[in-house]
């Protein structure tokens, strides 16, 4: 394999100028406060700038989008002073309420209940080596590619589990281990935004959408589902994207036939691990069949024009018992399958487990609880101060002004999310951090939520691979070394970042364009959702 600049600066001794750079954006990284403290700064900021701007008579002038986006008047925008003894008494009174209705806490919480079910039963890890093992070595990297880029529908087990098992069962069957974990990693993080069906992701993304034009009074579709077309497309273009990549500008980096590829840095053990035991897939086999007539159901009941999930017009958009219980729906199936395939495989001794799987599950996002507790103070003093109405007007009035069309400014937005999540990582905090801002911002020219949550989506996925804050990286940096090619230095963040940048370049270049042609053709980028309001 060819030498990388990590390991030529392993050699001389020096660091080089891409290792300098990452180093930067790490020290700024951890210069950041927590999220939790970090939000509860933005609420005393806001707090203080409502007070300011509303003495100082601040208002902005502009035409505001009304009626859907159909027909727009001129408003006045002020701002709300917060700081007042009746605000703040009610805030203090309100506030476990505002904290235990705010959306984006319910929804995560029944769905990460649900997926800790089927992972902690081993549902999600059996399915994944199933599929994986006795592939041929192009469909593998079809295969690999495909899984990882639907990370979201594996919770934790794409980005955990993948990458090592990946590389064990290239270096078994002869392959260079490295072009699997690579595969893997960037299937997992870089291509995070998209999936085949409806994750825990556009549910909690949705959520927030939804609290945001709800307390702006935004009159827009918004739906778990209101991403779907474009992030079903999105899945099969990465994966094209990823294996193009790896066949064309990483052949010489990642060849698939490696002459010092390292084939016994552990790979036998793990692919022994990896088979599946007869209990495992009959347990796998049960959970399939329950999966067929589940959706069977569920189509039934959803498909034909009287079904019970239909509006009483017989309709599913805008609102229906299936969209609305979309969440319950996803909930249940996670449960019922990874209980079944716990009961059949033997994984799941007694029901008597069953709380003990989901408290887990709660333990392991107990810190996004935590993080909540902030963001909801932070989310509420911001609509009820009404900057965020003043920024959207202002800002909406400066792209017309200036002739900045929605399209140009949209992927302005990407870039700036891309630039952003090198240092704030954790997609679901950025969002509440933006959606106040932008999804106001870009209404004001008539531009839908739909596509303003679509594209933060974009920017925030992309740059995961080399986001010096991906907890991940000492995992995979563990990966590469355990399967070190001969003769090759020492691996590091450079070794990372230097495989994971082709295909992060790659994959931005496809999802931008992709963007650009929803916007050009006006294309919907879900059910019900269009481009413009």
């Amino acid at each position: 394999m060819s030498k990388n600049v990590a390991v030529a600066a392993a050699r001389d001794g020096k660091k080089s100028r891409v290792d300098r750079i990452l180093d930067s954006i790490e020290r700024a990284g951890n210069a950041l406060p927590h999220p939790f403290i970090l939000f509860m700064i933005l609420s005393g900021i806001i707090l203080v700038l409502s007070l300011v701007m509303s003495r100082a008579g601040v208002s902005v002038t502009a035409l505001s989008a009304t009626n859907g986006g159909s027909e727009t008047a001129e408003t006045v925008f002020t701002i709300q002073n917060l700081v007042t003894k009746d605000y703040l008494l009610n805030m203090v009174i309100n506030f476990p309420q505002t904290f235990i209705s705010f959306g984006p806490l319910k929804t995560a919480l029944v769905v990460i209940i649900s997926i800790a079910v089927a992972e902690r039963s081993g549902l999600l890890s059996a399915f994944v080596r199933r599929v994986l093992l006795g592939a041929s070595p192009t469909w593998m990297m079809l295969i690999i590619a495909f899984i990882a880029v639907n990370g979201n529908l594996l919770a934790d087990v794409a980005v955990v589990v993948l990458p090592p098992l990946s590389g064990a069962i290239f270096a078994a069957m002869g392959f260079n281990p490295w072009l699997g974990i690579t595969l893997s990693y960037i299937g997992a993080t870089a291509a995070n935004s998209a999936t085949i069906v409806i994750t825990s992701t556009d549910i909690n993304l949705a959520a927030v959408t939804q609290q945001i034009t709800g307390n702006l009074g935004i009159s827009a579709p918004v739906n778990p589902l209101m991403n779907w077309y474009f992030i079903m497309v999105s899945t099969f273009l990465i994966t094209i994207t990823m294996v193009v990549v790896s066949k064309t500008i990483m052949k010489n980096k990642l060849p698939l036939r490696d002459p010092n590829a390292n084939l016994t840095g552990g790979g036998s053990t793990l692919i022994s691990d990896s088979q599946l035991t007869p209990a495992e897939l009959k347990g796998l086999r049960a959970a399939g069949i329950f999966s067929l007539v589940y959706f069977g159901l569920l189509a039934f009941m959803t498909i034909p024009s009287g079904g019970l999930l239909r509006s009483p017009e017989g309709t599913i958009l805008p609102t229906s018992p299936f969209l609305n219980g979309l969440v319950m729906i996803i909930t249940l199936y996670f449960i019922f399958a990874g209980i079944i395939y716990g009961k059949v495989s033997g994984s799941l001794k007694s029901l008597q487990d069953l709380p003990d799987m989901m408290a887990k599950g709660i333990t392991d996002v107990s810190g996004f609880i935590v993080i909540i507790l902030s963001a909801s103070i932070m989310i509420q003093v911001f609509s009820d101060s009404h900057i965020g109405d003043m920024i959207g007007a202002a800002g909406g009035q400066f792209l017309k002004d200036f002739n900045i069309g929605p399209t140009a400014a949209l992927v302005g937005l990407i870039l700036i999310t891309m630039f952003s999540n090198l240092f704030v990582i954790s997609g679901l905090t950025k969002w509440l951090l933006f959606a106040p801002v932008f999804i106001p911002l870009f209404a004001s020219i008539g531009v839908s939520p739909a596509v303003i949550q679509m594209t933060y989506r974009i920017g925030d996925a992309i740059t995961n691979s080399i986001c010096p804050m991906n907890a991940m990286l000492g995992a995979i940096i563990g990966y590469y070394t355990l399967w070190k090619p001969k003769g090759y230095g020492k691996v590091g963040l450079g070794t990372i970042m230097v495989l994971a940048l082709p295909y992060t370049v790659a994959i931005a270049v496809v999802l931008i364009l992709q963007f650009l042609v929803w916007m050009l053709f006006k294309l919907p980028l879900g059910p019900g959702a269009g481009v413009f309001m």
